[in-house]
C-alpha cells in the first residue's frame, strides 16, 4: 500500500515521521508537476487459515475455490522470495516480478492489449542503496532492517562522529534552541526522539536548516518503517530503533563552554556509519495488464488491480518481502484471472497489476493518463491491497461516495457471513483506486484488518500472514461483480 496515506483502522500505519510523510508528497508532487514520466520502455503457516464460517456456506461452484489458499500460498512465496530483491529498484526487483506476473497472465490464456501484457514507463528518478550499509558502535554493529533503516532520501556519507542527544528539555527550552545554531556541526550527529519532528517541521524550520549541517542525522523511534524517495536531499538520515538503540547522555540544556569541554573529554559517545546512495535517472518501470473478453457486451468492463512493487532493498544484505503489501494482493488477482478464464462472463474483466504504487501511486496515475481503452467504459474497479489477515473484517474506501454498490457488497456479506464486518470509508489517496477515482471510475479499495501488524518492514513475510479472511473475500468479489447492475 502507498505511503502517502494510511489506513485509518491501524494505529501503526499513522505512526511514521512526518518527514516521511512530506517526502512521500513530495514524491507525488514531483511527478505529478513534472511531465517526465514518459512512455518507455515456501514458507507459510500450514494448517487452515479459512474463516470457520466459510466452512457453513453453500456453494454450487466448489470445484472452483478448492485451491485458492495453496495457490496463493505459493503465489506469495514466489513473489516474496529474495530473488525477487524485495520488487523494488534494486537489481531490477521490479522487473523480476512483472515478468513472473505476465508469464502467468500468459499460462491462464489472458489476451493482451496490443502486442505485449507490459504498459512501460519511466520515473524521472529514484534514490537507491544498491552497496553495503553499515552502522555500528564500539561494541556492536547494528541489524539493518531490524535495528535501523536508512531514510531513503540520504545522499552518501562516511564516518565516525560523536552523537549531540537533543532531549525533551532541549526542545522544550528556546534560549537551548538559540544557542544551538551557534554550535559546530562538522564532526558531529545530531540525534532526537520522532516526537519532536512535528512540532520541528510546524514550529522552527530553521532547526531543520540546521541540523544538515551535521554530519550524519538519527531520529529514535518505536517502529520503523520504510518508503521510497525519488530524490536526495539529506545528510546520512537514520532511522533507529528506540527499544534496541542505547540511550545516549543528554547533554541537556545547550551550554556553548560546557559542549567544548565535553568534547575535549571525549564524553561524546560515537557512532561509525557508512551509506552510498545512487540517484538513478530515468528508472523503467511497467503495468502488467490482461483481459478476458466478454461473451456478449465487450466494451463494458470490470477491472480488477492489485500492485506488484515493494520497497526493494537496503544495501546488499536487507531487503523488503512485502508479503501483505502486497504479493496477497497479486496472488488474488492471478486466481481471479484463472476463474474468470473458465467462467467468461457477458462483459469483459480486466486484470491491471500496476508497478511503481509505493513511490506515489505512480503507475495507475501514468495507466489513468494513457488508458489501453476508453475508462469511461469501465463499469467498476476493484483494487486489492493489504489482503492477508482479516480476522477484524474488511474496510472499503469510497463505500460512502458508491452507496448502492456498497449495500450490494454488504448485503451479500450478511447473508453469508463472510467476513466479521465491512466498514465504511471515504475517499483515500491511499492505493491505486485513486486516480481512477479522480477520472470518474466506479471504484473501491478493499483491505482486510486484523493479524499481523507489520507493514513497510522486514517483517512482512508470507509466514506472518494468516489469510483468515483470503478465500471469504475472493468469493464475495466474485458474487459481488455477479449482482453488480452492469449497463
Amino acid at each position: 500500500m502507498n505511503s502517502l496515506f494510511s489506513v485509518s483502522n491501524c494505529g501503526m500505519y499513522f505512526h511514521r515521521f512526518c518527514y516521511i510523510i512530506s517526502v512521500s508528497i513530495i514524491c507525488m508532487l514531483f511527478f505529478v508537476l513534472n511531465p517526465s514520466i514518459c512512455i518507455g520502455q515456501n514458507n507459510l503457516i500450514e494448517g487452515d487459515s479459512l474463516n470457520t464460517s466459510f466452512q457453513k456456506n453453500k456453494n454450487t461452484n466448489k470445484k472452483l475455490y478448492t485451491n485458492i489458499i495453496n495457490n496463493s500460498k505459493n503465489t506469495i512465496n514466489i513473489l516474496c522470495d529474495s530473488k525477487m530483491q524485495g520488487r523494488g529498484y534494486v537489481d531490477k526487483g521490479e522487473q523480476i516480478a512483472a515478468n513472473y506476473i505476465a508469464k502467468q497472465f500468459e499460462k491462464i490464456g489472458l489476451l493482451k492489449y496490443k502486442d505485449t501484457y507490459f504498459q512501460s514507463f519511466n520515473l524521472k528518478s529514484v534514490n537507491i542503496f544498491p552497496k553495503k550499509v553499515q552502522l555500528k558502535s564500539r561494541n556492536k554493529t547494528f541489524q539493518g532492517g531490524k535495528e535501523y533503516l536508512v531514510s531513503s532520501f540520504s545522499n552518501s556519507g562516511k564516518g565516525k562522529v560523536g552523537i549531540l542527544y537533543l532531549d525533551s528539555a532541549f526542545f522544550q527550552n528556546d534560549s537551548a534552541q538559540i544557542a544551538f545554531k551557534k554550535v559546530s556541526l562538522k564532526k558531529t550527529a545530531v540525534m532526537y526522539s520522532d516526537k519532536w519532528t512535528k512540532k520541528i517541521q510546524t514550529e522552527n524550520p530553521s532547526f531543520l536548516e540546521k541540523i544538515q549541517e551535521a554530519k550524519a542525522i538519527f531520529v529514535r523511534t518505536k517502529k520503523l518503517i520504510g518508503v521510497p524517495s525519488p530524490v536526495a536531499y539529506s545528510k546520512p538520515y537514520f532511522e533507529v530503533l528506540d527499544s534496541i538503540f542505547p540511550v545516549y547522555p543528554a547533554l541537556g540544556l545547550i551550554d556553548l563552554e560546557d559542549l567544548k569541554v565535553t568534547k575535549k573529554a571525549n564524553k561524546i559517545k560515537t557512532l561509525s556509519f557508512k551509506v552510498k546512495s545512487k540517484l538513478v535517472v530515468s528508472q523503467p518501470s511497467q503495468n502488467v495488464i490482461g483481459y478476458i473478453k466478454g461473451t456478449k457486451n465487450t466494451k463494458k468492463v470490470i477491472v480488477f488491480s492489485a500492485h506488484y512493487d515493494h520497497l526493494g532493498k537496503m544495501g546488499k544484505d536487507v531487503y523488503f518481502a512485502g508479503a501483505n503489501d502486497n504479493a496477497a494482493g497479486v496472488a488474488m488477482l492471478l486466481e481471479l484471472a484463472k476463474y474468470y478464464s473458465e467462467n467468461p462472463p457477458e462483459y469483459s474483466v480486466a486484470f491491471m497489476a500496476f508497478g511503481s504504487e509505493e513511490i506515489g501511486i505512480l503507475g495507475s496515475m501514468f495507466y489513468t493518463q494513457h488508458p489501453l481503452f476508453p475508462l469511461k467504459n469501465i463499469e467498476f474497479l476493484l483494487n486489492l491491497d493489504l489482503i492477508g489477515t482479516g480476522e477484524q473484517g474488511a474496510t472499503v474506501v469510497n463505500a460512502t461516495i458508491h452507496e448502492k454498490e456498497f449495500e450490494i457488497l454488504k448485503k451479500i456479506n450478511t447473508e453469508n457471513k463472510y467476513l466479521k464486518n465491512i466498514k465504511s470509508r471515504g475517499a483515500a489517496a491511499n492505493s491505486d483506486h485513486y486516480f481512477f477515482h479522480k477520472n470518474r471510475v466506479p471504484s473501491f479499495f478493499i483491505y482486510l484488518n486484523g493479524g499481523s501488524q507489520a507493514y513497510h518492514d522486514v517483517d512482512d513475510k508470507p509466514q506472518n500472514l494468516s489469510l483468515f479472511g483470503y478465500q471469504n473475500l475472493y468469493q464475495l468479489l466474485i458474487e459481488f461483480v455477479n449482482q453488480l447492475p452492469v449497463k
